[in-house]
């Protein structure tokens, strides 16, 4: 298993090293952003949300850099029971094949969290499909350290906050990609760009080869991917995401000459076809396809592409299942965050939901970035705009407790700041009490993304102090997305207890 080193010292030394495995491992790993070729929306003028403004940058010179990740993660010797560094291999990019040459994975051993374990899992769509599969972000997965200046000339973001520290940065080395991701047998990013694979049904993670991936890009080149694998969406409960980095493109916006990004990802036979679990048992997915039309994140931001709202229960399903992250990043679930609720809305985003690209959300964001739609008793809208408030509705009342699914709570030396850890996969949970009929009046989440509400990006986005003359990916757009009533049937699968 992959083995991280935390130094337990005070809040501010160790919040560095949390930043680094939440933020930097876990954040950059939950690329993209993308359009869903079937389904057009709107996108209105975001000319107040771009990103923040830059007051001042750091000073190459005196800047602290931020600790070597070959240094903190290791792979645990299953035999000798002995720490070794992992290395990473001879940098190549992504080659461009035929949907033929697709072979075996190179890869003998694969994260421990690459299994097929699944509960309660959310199905997002009836049939088998891939929501979206758009770029998110350009040349930083690989990086050969994340020091402020390679940082820089890669194109990404770096902060030091002043709560910790060690620097945020938008960038992962070799080495961590190597001992969390499947890689093939030209498995070495290097300076790789990333996006995510979104499914309405989860993944068996067994099943997960980069050779399962077949993209062509605009310019006619076929390309599969250096590596895939489940990070951030590890949890039990979700695992429909696949996460992949290769080469599939550059910074260019689509309508412009020399821009090159995914147009159709094509799910091949490598020889272990990639599987899922659907409502009647396993399901191959050779055969799926998706075309995307403008699919980067440097055209648009990462959006909705899924809403649904079930009970809450007695007791959460399905949390955890990667112990290497569940100390940092874990409870995050409704019951430490709120002691329950009645009612949890998980929304499903095509890449990273992040308020600057590298900082993370917290679960007192709501009123910054969604706005939850019900029906009233004589048929009008109304917008759950703030938390703790009681809005009455059609069948009763609702009220919104917050955002679930992101990091620990507040207290016992978590603060909800800068430095705040949370997973940044592709899901978010809005949790609500109030009365059954009322929640069955619940309609859309709203994403405004512009006058009082802040846009959110992936994590190619501009972070608080971006560097002067980069193309960072683009703000999330407008965006309202119709929620799927879970409350008596709760469109959810399991393959263990």
């Amino acid at each position: 298993m992959v083995r991280i080193r935390i130094a337990e010292d005070d809040r501010r030394a160790s919040s560095g090293v949390w930043l680094l495995i939440a933020l930097l491992v876990v954040a950059l790993l939950a690329v993209g952003c993308s359009s869903n070729a079937t389904d057009e929306r709107s996108v209105e003028d975001r000319s107040d949300a771009g990103a923040p403004d830059v007051d001042e940058q750091p000073d190459p010179e005196s800047a602290p850099e931020s600790p070597a990740l070959e240094d903190e993660v290791t792979e645990e010797a299953g035999d000798a029971g002995e720490d070794e560094e992992v290395e990473a291999d001879t940098p190549r990019p992504s080659l461009p094949i035929g949907p033929d040459a697709a072979g075996a994975d190179a890869d003998d051993t694969p994260p421990v969290f690459l299994d097929d374990r699944i509960i309660a899992a959310d199905l997002w769509g009836p049939e088998l499909a891939i929501l979206s599969a758009g770029m998110g972000f350009d040349g930083v997965i690989g990086l050969p350290d994340t020091d402020l200046e390679t940082v820089r000339v890669a194109g990404g973001s770096y902060y030091v906050p002043e709560c910790a520290d060690a620097p945020i940065v938008s960038g992962a080395t070799a080495a961590v990609v190597d001992a969390m991701y499947r890689g093939t047998a030209d498995d070495s990013p290097d300076y790789d760009d990333g996006l995510p694979v979104v499914f309405t049904w989860p993944v068996l993670g067994s099943t997960v080869h980069p050779e399962d991936f077949l993209f062509t890009l605009t310019n006619g080149d076929q390309v599969v991917p250096n590596s895939a694998g489940l990070v951030p969406n590890w949890e039990l409960n979700e695992r429909n995401t696949v996460v992949v980095f290769g080469d599939f493109g550059n910074r260019g916006a689509p309508g412009e000459a020399d821009a090159v990004y995914p147009a159709k990802l094509e799910i091949v036979d490598d020889g272990t076809p990639l599987r899922f679990l659907g409502p009647d048992g396993e399901e191959s997915g050779v055969g799926l396809t998706w075309e995307g039309q403008g699919a980067t994140g440097y055209g648009t931001g990462p959006q909705l592409v899924g809403a649904k709202l079930n009970h809450v229960g007695d007791a959460p399903a399905g949390e955890g299942g990667a112990p290497v992250f569940e100390r940092a990043l874990l409870p995050n679930d409704e019951f430490a965050l709120y002691g329950g609720g009645d009612f949890r809305l998980r929304m499903l985003t095509s890449g990273g939901f992040t308020p600057t690209g590298i900082t993370g959300l917290t679960p007192d964001a709501y009123e910054h970035h969604f706005r939850v739609h019900a029906t009233a008793e004589d048929g009008s809208t109304v917008l759950l705009s703030e938390s703790g408030v009681d809005y009455r509705v059609a069948g009763g009342t609702l009220r919104v407790l917050g955002l679930a699914d992101l990091g620990q709570p507040l207290g016992d030396g978590v603060v909800y700041d800068d430095c705040y850890a949370e997973d940044v996969d592709n899901q978010i949970d809005i949790i609500l009490e109030g009365d059954d009929a009322a929640a069955r009046s619940i309609t859309h989440v709203e994403v405004p993304s512009s006058g009082d509400y802040l846009p959110l990006y992936n994590p190619g986005g501009p972070g608080p102090e971006p560097f002067p003359g980069v193309r960072y990916s683009e703000p999330s757009p407008y965006d309202l997305e119709p929620v799927v009533i879970a409350l008596d049937d709760p469109l959810r699968v399991s393959n263990a207890p």
